[in-house]
């Protein structure tokens, strides 16, 4: 796959994850089946990823997220983006993620990720691994 096809792939999966009238298995046809993501050092599948994708869909007012940097080439991409949260109560955080994304047959199987609060609440919990 050429790196235009990765970019794009990452541009259309943050699109559908941050667009809540899309339905979550519109968001999982990106990824294989045996799909593993860490996040801050939180290991998921993409079942516990469906998961996490309901809970911050009913969390969330709304979610959107810019991306600062992206590196692709070959079957590897790499961003820094900043997702901005809403939750029903108004309160808003702005989150920095550094991402390393691992491609196989046109989908995502692996991603590893930091995250760090630059504003907003904190519960002890980060939208990252939110189950």
């Amino acid at each position: 796959m050429s790196p235009y096809h990765n970019e794009r792939i990452l541009r259309e999966i943050f699109a559908t994850f941050t667009n809540f009238t899309a339905s979550h298995e519109e968001v999982l046809t990106f990824m294989t089946p045996d799909y593993r993501q860490c996040v801050d050092g939180q290991g998921m599948t993409l079942n516990d990823f469906q998961t996490h994708t309901l809970a911050l869909r009913n969390a969330l007012w709304s979610l959107s997220i810019g991306i600062q940097q992206i590196v692709c080439e070959g079957n590897k991409a790499a961003t820094v983006h900043v997702a901005h949260a809403t939750r029903h109560s108004g309160t808003e955080k702005l989150i920095k993620v550094v991402a390393f994304y691992y491609f196989r047959e046109g989908g995502i199987c692996l991603v590893d990720e930091l995250t760090h609060v630059l504003q907003g609440y904190d519960n002890g919990q980060g939208l990252g691994g939110l189950q």
